[in-house]
């Protein structure tokens, strides 16, 4: 899976999913993501 593809995966998600999204992956990578 590239970058591009991951991104274009990403910029037809909504708000909500966006919101979703970081929440996981702070929590999956102990990070905070300043958004």
């Amino acid at each position: 899976m590239s970058i591009e593809s991951i991104l274009d995966s990403i910029s037809s998600l909504t708000v909500i999913e966006l919101k979703e999204l970081l929440d996981a992956f702070e929590e999956k990578f102990g990070v905070t993501a300043a958004a």
